[in-house]
């Protein structure tokens, strides 16, 4: 299932009620047979796209409302008359070639080789050396074929941080969340890796900004504040030192910060002087950074992050582009800690390709304490579709799972050998 952008709503209308096994793609869909929070859609009216998205609609709905004005037929033909019409496409996506349980362990070799890369890298631009190229793409490209694979697997990873790394692995999350973006639009491998690389080195201005700054854990000043984005421009002059594949970085780095309404630094860019790598990164490192914890801040959760992405999408980011990475991680990735309806704690470890609410988790905590040990529950499955669903995202602190423990324990090596819930008892110990 696809969650959906926003589509052009004209003042006149005309919407018919409809049997959901009568829509057509290009439908504008306005209302639903029960009310959206009960449903995946994110928004309140969207356009249909995709075969999935009247897949997802049945499950959901025997009857909608169409409003035929704001179709994409009708937009067409509106166009056409005014004499720019242009083909509409639909961006295919993907489908996971492996299951979570069998590119995990490859993708932790990957992600940590990778991160140990990544350290060497910046180390290397804190001597005032340039960006080892050959390296940082070999680094990408190990976790762009993993993402191909199974982008569940990497996105898990990205939720495991370390004290006192904040920046290397930021670099590194928002590099997998930009190429899980551009897989989710239909980029090639080789596309797939610049735009990791963009992820990847677009921080790398940070290494030159003072510790005192980085590590401050209150409010800055105005002073310090303007020091603080001068890692754009010190990005930008890095990079220009350096050569190859790192050249493509530059701008995202010296841009990351810019936003549609001008209101960004350092050069206040509008929405059309803005590129796409700049816009796609904008929306990863932003993400990241709420969902993760830093000196001043605690971790918030997904549905924060896509709640504040979701208010400035237009004026702050690209309003598609939002949709997309939604669309791309899904409304509960990989590593969301969660509550099921009967007290269940659990994290995320694979989204369903088409039955978002209903993904793949690993069961750590019940109503009375820790598991004595680990399980495992898909509720895509018929056992559990009907009678268990998502009750709420937890903050980790809530939670209580620690991936770190899930990690060192070896569990996550071994998922498929973890019990599956409703065969043996969940019992808190």
């Amino acid at each position: 299932m696809q969650l959906h952008r926003p589509t052009l709503r004209y003042k006149t209308s005309k919407k018919i009620k409809m049997a959901v096994s009568e829509l057509r793609l290009g439908m504008y869909i306005a209302e639903l047979d029960r009310p959206w929070e009960e449903t995946p859609f994110l928004f309140q009216g969207f356009t249909i796209e995709t075969e999935h998205d009247i897949q997802a609609l049945a499950e959901y709905c025997d009857t909608v409302t169409v409003d035929i004005q704001a179709s994409v037929d009708f937009q067409i033909e509106n166009r056409r008359r005014q004499g720019s019409v242009s083909s509409t496409k639909t961006t295919s996506v993907h489908k996971r070639r492996v299951p979570v349980e069998r590119e995990l362990s490859h993708a932790q070799r990957a992600h940590a080789a990778s991160s140990r890369l990544i350290r060497s890298i910046m180390d290397d631009i804190r001597l005032g050396k340039s960006v080892d190229t050959p390296a940082a793409k070999e680094a990408v490209a190990e976790c762009a074929d993993s993402i191909i694979a199974n982008q569940d697997a990497m996105a898990l990873l990205t939720r495991i941080r370390e004290k006192d790394e904040y920046t290397s692995q930021h670099s590194m999350s928002v590099s997998i969340l930009t190429i899980a973006l551009g897989r989710h639009m239909g980029m090639n491998r080789a596309q797939l890796i610049d735009v990791g690389m963009c992820g990847l080195l677009h921080d790398v201005g940070k290494l030159l900004t003072p510790d005192q700054i980085l590590t401050k854990p209150g409010r800055l000043t105005d002073e310090e504040m303007a020091i603080m984005q001068e890692h754009s421009t010190h990005g930008r002059d890095i990079l220009m030192s350096s050569s190859g594949d790192a050249m493509k970085a530059l701008d995202v780095a010296h841009a990351h910060h810019e936003r549609f309404d001008g209101s960004g630094y350092p050069r206040g860019l509008i929405e059309s002087q803005i590129n796409q790598q700049t816009r796609m990164v904008a929306i990863t490192d932003t993400f990241d950074a709420i969902t993760s914890d830093r000196v001043y801040d605690n971790a918030r959760t997904n549905m924060d992050a896509f709640r504040i992405l979701s208010k400035g999408r237009k004026n702050m980011w690209d309003p598609r582009m939002v949709i997309r990475f939604i669309e791309a991680i899904g409304i509960y990735p990989a590593g969301t800690a969660v509550e099921l309806s009967n007290g269940l704690i659990g994290i995320v470890i694979e989204t369903h390709p088409t039955l978002k609410l209903q993904p793949k988790i690993i069961l750590t905590h019940g109503p009375n304490g820790p598991l004595r040990s680990a399980m495992i529950i898909d509720l895509a499955s018929p056992n559990h579709a009907k009678r268990l669903q998502i009750k709420q995202v937890l903050s980790p602190r809530a939670a209580g799972a620690d991936l770190h423990k899930l990690r060192d324990s070896g569990v996550l090596d071994n998922l498929d050998q973890l019990p599956e819930y409703g065969r043996i008892a969940a019992v808190g110990s």
